[in-house]
């Protein structure tokens, strides 16, 4: 079974092709405002630009952006870990959703115009503490990763620790989310336990793996290639001889060539 990488829904391409025309605009808005001395409209405007742009630079991230070769050997397996990059893009875009959500609320305090000045507020701030749950959940713990050892594996995804043993394996498969973003799926027999540590609450925790028990492994958050990934993955749960390899050198030498 062939990982598919196919991009984009027609939609999201037009859409980031739309968002950055916006942002274009956005910034043009703010240096004509800032010529003709308008700093509020320069201010405004010029965060219209910053957000847009912040939101295809996610797109390109999510679909376009070339792989980085980072798995390494270590603590006793080969580990391949979470983009740095994935996570300045998903936390920033949160952060401007949030700033934006906020302005918006005091500006309807300030006007003081009931009912508006209180209901808008109350929603606005409910809206951005959602928001801030979320980026805690993506950096709580640190940066991600997915280890593999001859004994099973570990996946340290947002907010929790996910633990799967070789013999606990069924199957090895892909799918995709989000209009074309690639998703691993370790899907364990019947019998398996399911070992999952949260590092928050679970309702905050819960969120992004509610396809348990199955072990999913997101390809956007990945600095390496998921199609990698997910041959590595395969190799090991059809190849069990060759596991013992993943606590040297050669394991990732076999990566690097592609003997998959």
């Amino acid at each position: 079974m062939a990982m598919s990488t196919s991009g984009p829904a027609t939609t999201v391409t037009v859409s980031l092709w739309f968002l950055g025309l916006l942002g274009i605009v956005s910034a043009g808005l703010a240096i004509g405002a800032a010529v003709d001395g308008d700093p509020a409209a320069a201010l405004g405007f010029g965060a219209a630009a910053v957000f847009f742009g912040h939101l295809v630079g996610f797109g390109v991230h999510l679909w376009w952006r070339r792989y980085r070769w980072e798995p390494s050997a270590a603590d006793g397996g080969v580990t391949f870990h979470y983009s740095g990059w994935a996570y300045y893009w998903v936390v920033s875009v949160a952060g401007l959703m949030i700033l934006a959500l906020l302005t918006v609320g005091a500006a309807f305090l300030l006007a003081g115009d009931p009912p508006a000045s209180v209901l808008v507020p109350l929603v606005t701030a409910g809206l951005a503490a959602l928001f801030g749950l979320a980026v805690l959940r993506q950096v709580y713990g640190g940066r991600g990763w997915l280890r593999l050892t001859p004994a099973g594996l570990e996946h340290h995804g947002p907010g929790y620790l996910h633990r799967l043993s070789w013999d606990a394996v069924a199957e090895v498969s892909t799918t995709t989310v989000e209009n074309g973003s690639p998703l691993i799926v370790l899907r364990p027999t019947a019998a398996a336990p399911v070992e999952i540590t949260y590092a928050l609450p679970r309702p905050i925790g819960r969120h992004h793996v509610r396809l348990l028990p199955s072990m999913t492994v997101r390809g956007m958050w990945l600095a390496d290639d998921p199609s990698i990934v997910y041959r590595t993955l395969r190799h090991y749960h059809t190849h069990p001889t060759h596991r013992p390899e993943l606590t040297a050198g050669t394991a990732l030498d076999r990566i690097r060539e592609r003997r998959l």
